[in-house]
């Protein structure tokens, strides 16, 4: 897996955590806030989901287009249309 898919994966992974629904008051758990300091995401308990996820989203699709057309997605095939 080179470089950019396993960034692929990770902001799969934190946009998945991010996103999904928590209670107004909770804060990011510590391990979500240093993977997104590895990424280059500075951020703290103080910094909302709803100011990461427009940013990780970003991060994300520079990535797919840096890929191109070459990368095959993740070996799945999808059913004809017809």
């Amino acid at each position: 897996m080179s470089e950019h898919e396993r960034m692929l994966v990770t902001l799969a992974t934190l946009l998945d955590r991010i996103a999904r629904p928590h209670p107004p008051e909770e804060s990011l758990p510590v391990e979500v806030q240093a993977s997104l300091w590895q990424l280059g995401f500075p951020c703290s308990e103080l910094t909302t989901r709803e100011e990461l996820i427009p940013r990780l989203w970003a991060r994300k699709r520079s990535l797919l287009e840096g890929i191109g057309p070459e990368w095959g997605g993740p070996q799945l095939t999808p059913p004809n249309a017809a």
